[in-house]
């Protein structure tokens, strides 16, 4: 499966864009600010039907405009799919696959797996349990349709389970069958939901474990622990022991959208006690680990992100990371750099079939197709 082309219409900074990609490596390289990371930005919105960066889809439009266009033609398995998202002020989004309207965007995650790595990423280590919860959650949504069925069931049981403890506290009465039909729906939805988090950590956690080591080189104890209120009870009684809290806060204190998937160093929190290279190769080790995981799942090679990658790694690592690539362990790859010749020796050594892309200014120039 790799991209053959794609087209961009007043799309962030650009008014209009046309691609056509090397199934192997593909280098954008320019300024800061010049429009790289839109053109990985626009492949993750044909994958996910949303920015990685920025889900307020109209401030994706091109300054000045009203709408914007994201093209691509994909080959997968030597037959072309189309591509087609748009989105335009005052009336919404689409998505056309084939001339087809998908009419719920959840039905068409997965169709095109990605996996993106970005400076941004290092937020899973510094901020709270959300995005960890996130991170998971978009990789079990792209392989398990059901998943992505329970978790939005759970979260609007658990808001509309929330709006009731207020009318509850407003209103000054209490209805205990409602009460447990939304806490019967919670207890389905958040128990399947659980076991799948924690079936997947079973995989994933080794590949993201061989994935650090190889990065760093060094024989550090790191490690990933799944957190839930479920390891300890079943959701019936968790919800009944935690029911005076959530009458007093007002809220589901409790339950899967409080799990937490723990970073840790020699058993340690990695976000107190992680040097800046741990912390770079424990978070290029995860995103790594998701491509495997997708690939072993799906049964085919996602497309493969890499935004600033040279600036996150120090020598030693990016060497590392290349000669995985030389191998051909990854399908199609996109990289953006600010330096030419950086990243030109580096595709040189993969031996791989290569595009290179200038950027300026929201404009596009084929540089060459390999390196010589």
């Amino acid at each position: 499966m790799h991209l053959l082309q794609l087209s961009l219409t007043q799309f962030k900074n650009y008014q209009s864009a046309n691609f056509r990609f090397s199934p192997e490596v593909n280098v954008l390289y320019g300024n800061n600010g010049a429009g790289k990371t839109n053109v990985l930005d626009a492949i993750y919105y044909l994958s996910i039907t949303k920015s990685y960066f920025n889900s307020i889809d109209h401030q994706q439009i091109l300054q000045g405009s009203q709408f914007f266009i994201v093209e691509g033609l994909l080959n997968r398995n030597d037959l072309e799919e189309k591509y087609r998202l748009v989105f335009q002020k005052g009336i919404g989004k689409t998505l056309l696959v084939n001339n087809n309207d998908i009419e719920k965007f959840s039905a068409h995650i997965g169709a095109l797996p990605v996996v993106m790595i970005a400076p941004g990423d290092i937020s899973l280590i510094n901020e709270g349990s959300e995005g960890r919860r996130k991170f998971v959650d978009m990789i079990l949504s792209q392989c398990d349709k059901m998943y992505l069925h329970e978790l939005m069931n759970y979260q609007r049981a658990m808001e509309q389970r929330n709006k009731l403890l207020k009318d509850f506290f407003d209103n000054r009465y209490f209805d205990r069958d409602l009460l447990n039909v939304y806490n019967e729906q919670l207890s389905r939805s958040g128990t399947y939901i659980f076991y799948e988090r924690s079936k997947f950590l079973d995989i994933f956690k080794p590949l993201f474990l061989e994935n650090y080591q190889k990065l760093s080189g060094l024989n550090d104890e790191v490690d990933l622990v799944f957190e839930s209120d479920l390891n300890r009870q079943f959701y019936p009684d968790l919800l009944t022991v935690s029911e005076p809290a959530d009458i007093d806060l007002l809220r589901t204190t409790r339950g899967i959208h409080k799990d937490d998937l723990v970073f840790l160093l020699r058993q340690s929190p990695l976000k107190k006690f992680g040097s800046q290279g741990q912390q770079k190769s424990f978070i290029i080790a995860l995103k790594l680990a998701q491509f495997q995981y997708l690939t072993q799942v799906k049964g085919e090679k996602p497309i493969l992100l890499l935004d600033d990658i040279f600036e996150k790694l120090d020598q030693t690592r990016l060497n590392q990371l290349f000669n995985w690539i030389a191998k051909g362990d990854f399908g199609q790859i996109f990289i953006t750099d600010t330096q030419q010749e950086r990243s030109q020796d580096l595709v040189k050594q993969t031996g791989l079939d290569s595009a290179f892309f200038r950027i300026e200014n929201g404009e596009a120039f084929l540089v060459q197709n390999e390196i010589d």
